[in-house]
């Protein structure tokens, strides 16, 4: 991959599931502008179109985020079939198995007034020849990636991230907001209209102090009466 030239996007993406995720975007956009739009080597091993090498450390510092925020980005994406990973000791290969699905044009060289103006026209007839079985990939996909025990997985993945919080709470806060209502598509966390975990972790566990305290309260009066 060269420094220079573009790539264009198609604008069915802002209907992606993760487009309004802050990191997993981030990253995803990353990767598109790193892999391969063509095969190459690198050390003896052929990295294909759609896919390049590096590390989570690596990406860290290029994207700006913590290596634990990358980490949790890619796992959202993969879990999701947006990017494939392979680890090994040495690197991490990540590809993009549906690359036509984003990408509408890649450009290697200097755009000029020439060049651009032929990438627009290539652009707008394939904006147009390709958009209506783009948005059905998309309905497709949103349909096959809402499903309840992928989303499910996320925000456990989510709540476990936060490991300053004692386990037993985090079990408790997770079974108590991925309940499923009675048509099994939607947990309790879903149906509300502001959800920020770390903020209702914190009040979860001052409502567990709270109960304890009076459990404690409770008992003391009991055995009290009992000793008078």
């Amino acid at each position: 991959m060269t420094n220079s030239g573009f790539i264009m996007l198609l604008r069915g993406i802002v209907d992606w599931e993760w487009y309004t995720d802050l990191n997993a975007c981030k990253v995803f956009f990353h990767c598109l502008i790193k892999v391969n739009y063509s095969d190459k080597k690198w050390q003896g091993i052929v990295v294909r179109k759609g896919e390049f090498i590096t590390s989570y450390e690596r990406l860290a510092v290029e994207t700006g985020l913590t290596v634990s925020k990358v980490r949790t980005a890619l796992s959202k994406l993969e879990l999701t079939s947006a990017l494939a990973i392979e680890t090994t000791t040495s690197y991490t290969k990540i590809s993009i198995p549906n690359l036509n699905d984003f990408v509408a044009e890649v450009n290697y060289g200097n755009i000029d007034n020439q060049s651009s103006t032929q990438n627009s026209i290539r652009f707008d007839n394939r904006l147009a020849n390709e958009s209506q079985s783009f948005n059905n990939q998309i309905a497709t996909t949103n349909n096959k990636n809402n499903n309840i025990i992928n989303r499910k997985k996320i925000f456990r993945e989510q709540v476990f991230s936060f490991s300053n919080f004692n386990i037993k709470t985090l079990e408790s806060f997770f079974n108590y907001w991925s309940e499923l209502n009675s048509d099994k598509t939607k947990m309790r966390f879903e149906k509300e209209q502001f959800f920020e975990i770390e903020t209702r972790l914190n009040k979860w566990k001052e409502n567990e102090r709270t109960t304890i305290s009076r459990y404690n309260q409770k008992t003391e009066l009991q055995t009290n009466r009992k000793l008078a």
